[in-house]
């Protein structure tokens, strides 16, 4: 990946992470299909980036919750890859990343502290 491209690549994570902050700071009356979905064709990955609290009540814990596939669904992103995406959208909260087990074997699913 040139560093052209890997500027690019954590622009548009970074943007995608912003819609996923504006709908939880001020929730849109109409959910805008694939708001929260980007296709990354360098990586060949679909990113999914939602921001919310867990459990869904005042006291849980505000965090993003991150899905990551292969757009051609043939097998589960790599660690590689998982630590490129997660790495340009969240940064230094990257290193806070628990992965989740309830996606299948072909979906990587994340929760990253907001904050």
């Amino acid at each position: 990946m040139s560093e052209h491209s890997g500027g690019g690549l954590a622009a548009q994570l970074r943007a995608l992470r912003e819609r996923a902050d504006e709908d939880y700071a001020s929730p849109p009356g109409v959910k805008l299909s694939g708001r929260h979905q980007l296709d990354l064709a360098e990586l060949g990955l679909r990113i999914a980036v939602t921001r919310s609290r867990y459990p869904n009540r005042d006291d849980g814990i505000d965090q993003y919750a991150v899905t990551l596939t292969r757009t051609r669904l043939d097998q589960a992103p790599a660690d590689s890859e998982v630590r490129i995406v997660l790495a340009a959208a969240f940064g230094d909260a990257a290193a806070d990343a628990v992965e989740r087990t309830a996606g299948g074997p072909l979906v990587r699913m994340f929760r990253v502290p907001a904050g």
